[in-house]
Formats: structure tokens, C-alpha cells, sequence
């Protein structure tokens, strides 16, 4: 089973168990608070639309009072000056109705006949036909109102056209004194889908079905659904009688306030939570972190060493498994070639070439060695041992409860780097891995050379200088400026000892580079004109130390190194090697110290195909 699956199998588990009790914690303290709070808003917007039908006829309650309690009223209900009241206050009728911004006015002598009534609707300007008839009715059945006080009396009551809001009131001077002579009522009818534009809530009035056996709701009642919340109460009319029901429907989406039982249910969250990370990292210290810590320590040493041994436990089938396996692959061949080599000593100059294969073994080696100290570097000790100490702490029955939170948010917060750290940790194998073939490509080419000339076939030079240019960057981890052709060409050569030629140059290019004041740039262009007809020309210019006039050709030389605290001179010695085995030559130019280098490779080519790079 690959790592990534084993980690992503450890993320689920552990977030699975997180979901849970999540899940388990929302329910048993949360929610009902959450239920609590949406009751309470049931309850407030059922006030709300209730407070409405209060307000609308106060205002009602207000404009029916201004006309009753007016010295002009009291005369013209008692029969006095009966036609200039009308003319002046009460003509066209549909403005005296619509100015008060009711639907029905009326004036009522003491005996409860219409002395002057009108009712209209306002959107249409149409009379509203018997309504003045129902109200005067209503009046003169409920003759009480408006007689044995001075103030108006205001409600709501039932009529042929539906709910009516009404107000009635005593006419009486306009001092408020004498003796009440008759009533002046406005009435309205009531606009439910208005009133539920004002409160934003949505509500309705149910009539009233009269049973005997019913039980009439007293206060507000509520009745949840899955996503209502119905609030309902009686709705009485102005003489107190029920009138309606009123239900309000709340929609029960309250997405806040509930911290408080927020802060309770963290308690259980967090152990819920520590328990998983427990789980996740005893499981990634054992399949991974203990691992690469040896599989580490075995590449250091085998990158420094001349004899690489065999790593002793590759059992498995992850990539840390495929990994070791790999090395343990390159590992016998290298060892076979070096036993070679050694054996074949006696051939001409085939001892620079086993040295020269070494030298590559060992660049090739480097990046293994480099990526797995990156990779050691993720797995911080201190880090390791803070969670080990932490994991120790909270299991301790006698840890205060201060300090177990603290350790709690710890833990929990060690989940993303866990994630990353795994996620890296697979690139980084992946990467050794691709490190590791191409060592084995070079020791299996150079392990014929004792034997053979090596194969020779159509090589993408762009390819091989993008190859070559990665690994070197993989050895010294510089910020340069790399700038590859644009162009390329197809040569017969053999593409491993090419990539290790321009890998070699690559190398001592950004040696040259590093500490110098100005940033560093390599640049690479490939010419098809060559040293002449037939061949293709590489160059790799570099802006950094630069080399003496003596120097150009003696770089080239066995054991000559222009670096003071480097040994060997090595590389481009083979490289020069090399270039004549592919029937080539390399040689440098440089304007002195200090102004740069080229290193000019020029290699026999049978066909040039430009193309664009990719």
C-alpha cells in the first residue's frame, strides 16, 4: 500500500472521528439552545404582528378623535347646520373618506341612525356596498361604546368584506366636555399581505369555527416542524369576543448565538480531537517518520563512501519500500562496475574512465543524499518531542485543566503540518526515487565501456540540457538565472554520456557563480554551425569568476582545479574524455578574472531539426 494511501487512510480516520463527535456534540448541548433562541424569536415575531394590529389602530383610534371631538361635529350630530358641515368637511365623499386613509366614515346621532356615512375603496374609488349598513348595524347592537366615556374605543371586528379595523368614538365638544350626542366610527379594512411587509413576518387569520368541545388557546401557543416554527393565539375584537386565530410562521435558520454552548461542547470537541491526533501521529511515526530517519542515515553514508553496502531491509510495497529497493539495485551495480574497472586496470587510460564514472556516480548521488536531509528536516526533533511531551502531559491524570487546553489547542493545530509534512514527504521519495534511476542509467552505460564503445543514437539536445540542468540544480541549491535555448537539435550520440558531460559543465558553472556581488545568470544556446560542416556547437556562458588566459586548457588536465578549497579537478577532465569518445571536442573561453566563462562543446551531427521548445 503506497504511503499516500496509508496517510490519507490516517486523515480519515482521524477526521472521521472528529465528524463524529462533532456531530455528536451539536446535538446534546448545542442544539437545544439553538431551539431555545428560535422559540424565543417565534414568540417576538408573533408580539410584532400583534403591535402591528395595535398601531394600526391607535392611528385609526387618532383620525377618528380629531373628528368627534370638535364643537363642528357636536352641532352637526345633534341636527345643527347639518348641509354647511357636509359642504365643507364631507364633499366629494371619496376625499373625505380618502383623506383620513380609511376605507368608511360614519356619524351617528344619539340613537344610532346614520346621520352621514360613506364607504369606498381607495385603489379603485368604488362605493364599497352595504358596509356603512354592517357598521351602523354593529354600532347599534354595541351601544355602550363610545357612551359612558370620553375616550375612543378601537379593534378589529368581522364583516361581509372581511376583518375590519375600527375605531369608535363619543362626539363631544372640542374642550372634551358635555354630554356624549352621538359617535363618529372610521373603519379599514385590514391588508394582511401590507401587514406582513411592515412586521416581515409571515402570519395568517384563520376564522373561527364554533365547537362547543374546542379548546380556545390562551396566550401564544407554538408548534415546531422541521422548518417552521408556528405561533398561534386568539384574536379578539373589539367587544372582546373571538374573532380569529392568529398564526405566524417563523422560519427556524438562526445561525448565531450560540457561543455559550459553543464554549461548553469544546470540552468534549478537543479530547474527541486529541484522540484522533494521537492515533495519526503514532501511526505516521512508525510507517514513516522511523523509516526515512534510516534510510537517511544509510545514504550519507554511502554518498561519501567508496563502497556502497546494501540497505538490509526492503520488505514492503510503498515507496519507501520501491526506494530502497532501487538503491539497492544501483548499489550492486555500482559495486560490479567498480570490481570492473579495477579488474580491467591494465587497458590504457581505462582507470580515468573508472574515475570519471565514480565522479558522476557521486554528483548522482548527491541530490539522493540532499533530498533525504530535506526530508529529515521536516521531521524536526524538538518538534517530535514537543508532541511526545505533549501526549505525555494529557495523559496525566494530575494535568491542570489550564494546561490541558493549551495542549489540546496544540495537538489539534499539529494536524496541518502532519498533512504537509506527508504530502512533502511523498514528492521528496518520488524525487529520490527518479534520482536513483538515473544513477543506475549511468552506471549501467559506463559498466559496458570496459567492453564495448557506447551505443550511439538520435539524442534531443534541448532534452538532455533541461535533464542536466535540473540535477545540477539539485546539488547546489543557488538562485541563478537559467536561460535555455530556444531551438534544439537531433544528434547521434549517446544520450547518458551527454547529459553528464552538460551536468558536469552545469556544476562548475554555478561553482563560478556563487559568491560572487552581481546575481548569477547561465545561459546555454545551441548553434547548428559548429567548428564546421557536420557539427553541432553547445555553449554554457556564465557570468562568474572568469578564468586565466593559462587556465583555458589546463582545466581540462587530470587533477587541475582553479578552486582553491575544492581537490580532484576531475570532472572536466572526464568531460574532456567524453567529448572524444562521441567524436567531439570542448574547450573554454573567458575574458580574464572576473568577467565570466564559456565552455564551447562541439559535437558531430547528421540532420538539424529545428523546432520550438516546448
Amino acid at each position: 500500500m503506497r504511503i499516500a494511501s496509508k496517510i490519507n487512510a490516517a486523515l480519515f480516520c482521524a477526521f472521521a472521528c472528529g465528524t463524529f463527535a462533532t456531530y455528536w456534540v451539536l446535538n446534546s448541548a448545542i442544539q437545544p439552545r439553538f431551539d431555545e433562541i428560535e422559540r424565543s424569536n417565534a414568540q417576538l415575531n408573533h408580539k410584532r404582528v400583534v403591535d402591528a394590529f395595535k398601531t394600526f389602530t391607535d392611528k385609526l383610534q387618532t383620525a377618528t378623535q380629531d373628528y368627534a371631538f370638535w364643537d363642528e361635529t357636536y352641532g352637526f350630530v345633534q341636527g345643527q347646520d347639518t348641509e354647511d358641515f357636509i359642504t365643507s368637511n364631507l364633499t366629494p365623499e371619496f376625499k373625505a373618506v380618502e383623506n383620513l386613509g380609511v376605507n368608511a366614515l360614519l356619524f351617528l346621532n344619539s340613537k344610532g341612525d346614520v346621520i352621514w356615512g360613506a364607504a369606498y375603496d381607495l385603489s379603485t374609488q368604488e362605493p364599497i356596498e352595504g358596509l356603512v349598513k354592517e357598521i351602523a348595524h354593529f354600532s347599534r347592537t354595541h351601544r355602550y361604546l363610545g357612551r359612558s366615556t370620553p375616550e375612543a374605543k378601537r379593534g378589529i371586528i368581522r364583516t361581509s368584506k372581511g376583518l375590519l379595523l375600527i375605531a369608535i368614538a363619543p362626539a363631544l365638544k372640542g374642550d372634551r366636555s358635555g354630554e356624549p350626542v352621538g359617535k363618529v366610527v372610521s373603519a379599514k379594512l385590514l391588508n394582511v399581505e401590507a401587514a406582513k411587509e411592515l412586521t416581515g413576518v409571515d402570519f395568517a387569520l384563520e376564522p373561527l369555527v364554533y365547537d362547543a368541545r374546542a379548546v380556545r388557546p390562551e396566550g401564544v401557543t407554538l408548534t415546531a416542524t422541521p422548518t417552521t416554527i408556528e405561533s398561534t393565539s386568539l384574536l379578539e375584537s373589539i367587544v372582546g369576543r373571538p374573532l380569529a386565530l392568529l398564526k405566524a410562521q417563523s422560519p427556524r435558520d438562526v445561525s448565531h448565538a450560540g457561543h455559550v454552548a459553543i464554549r461548553s461542547a469544546m470540552w468534549m470537541m478537543m479530547a474527541a480531537g486529541l484522540a484522533a491526533m494521537f492515533v495519526l501521529w503514532a501511526y505516521f511515526r512508525y510507517t514513516v517518520v522511523r523509516r526515512i530517519e534510516a534510510l537517511k542515515s544509510h545514504f550519507a553514508t554511502a554518498g561519501t563512501s567508496g563502497k556502497i553496502k546494501a540497505l538490509a531491509a526492503t520488505t514492503g510495497r510503498d515507496e519507501i519500500s520501491n526506494l530502497a529497493t532501487s538503491f539497492n539495485t544501483m548499489a550492486d551495480q555500482v559495486n560490479n562496475l567498480r570490481d570492473a574497472l579495477s579488474d580491467s586496470a591494465y587497458m590504457s587510460g581505462l582507470s580515468e574512465w573508472a574515475a570519471g564514472t565514480l565522479h558522476n556516480v557521486r554528483n548522482g548521488i548527491v541530490p539522493v543524499a540532499t533530498t533525504t536531509w530535506q526530508i529529515e528536516q521536516m521531521f524536526d526533533a524538538d518538534w517530535i518531542r514537543n508532541i511526545e511531551t505533549a501526549v505525555s502531559e494529557h495523559a496525566d491524570a494530575k494535568t491542570l485543566p489550564e494546561r490541558r487546553t493549551k495542549l489540546n489547542a496544540f495537538l489539534v493545530g499539529s494536524t496541518a503540518r502532519f498533512a504537509d509534512v506527508a504530502k512533502r514527504t511523498t514528492e521528496l521519495t518520488t524525487k529520490i526515487n527518479g534520482a536513483s534511476q538515473s544513477v543506475l542509467d549511468i552506471v549501467s552505460e559506463f559498466e559496458s565501456y570496459a567492453h564495448r564503445k557506447p551505443d550511439i543514437e538520435d539524442v534531443d539536445v534541448l532534452a538532455a540540457i533541461k535533464v542536466a540542468a535540473a540535477s545540477a540544480r539539485d546539488v547546489h541549491k543557488l538562485d541563478v538565472d537559467f536561460v535555455l535555448p530556444q531551438t534544439s537539435a537531433s544528434i547521434p550520440s549517446n544520450s547518458i554520456i551527454l547529459r553528464q558531460v552538460l551536468s558536469n559543465v552545469f556544476i562548475n558553472a554555478l561553482e563560478a557563480v556563487d559568491g560572487q556581488d552581481r546575481r548569477g545568470r547561465i545561459e546555454v544556446t545551441v548553434d547548428d554551425a559548429g567548428s564546421g560542416p557536420g557539427y553541432t556547437r553547445i555553449m554554457v556562458t556564465d557570468n562568474g569568476e572568469g578564468l586565466a588566459n593559462e587556465n583555458l586548457t589546463a582545466i581540462f588536465k587530470r587533477g587541475v582545479s582553479t578552486r582553491k578549497q575544492r581537490s580532484g579537478g576531475l570532472g572536466l577532465h572526464w568531460c574532456a574524455n567524453a567529448a572524444k569518445v562521441l567524436g567531439g571536442t570542448i574547450r573554454a573561453e573567458s575574458a580574464g578574472p572576473g568577467y565570466g566563462a564559456t565552455i564551447i562543446i562541439d559535437l558531430p551531427n547528421h540532420s538539424l531539426n529545428q523546432k520550438e521548445a516546448a
